[in-house]
């Protein structure tokens, strides 16, 4: 009887500091990281885009001045 007392007080008190205040706030670092690589890849794909852009410019002026 008395190992289910013992056992008993043991589950409570473990139940009580689990379940304890704590700090439910996340980081502010977390949040903000996920954000920074998602900016990262859009700002590649941007590089990415101009240098498709400034190729298919020069390619064209190319093209003109074989034309003519």
């Amino acid at each position: 009887m008395k190992l289910i007392i013992r056992v008993a007080m043991i589950l409570i008190l473990v139940s009580i500091i689990g379940c304890g205040k704590g700090d439910d706030k996340p980081d502010k670092a977390a949040d903000i990281r996920p954000f920074n690589a998602q900016l990262k890849t859009l700002e590649q794909a941007k590089q990415v885009e101009q240098a498709t852009q400034d190729a298919a410019e020069l390619q064209r002026q190319k093209i003109e001045q074989e034309t003519q």
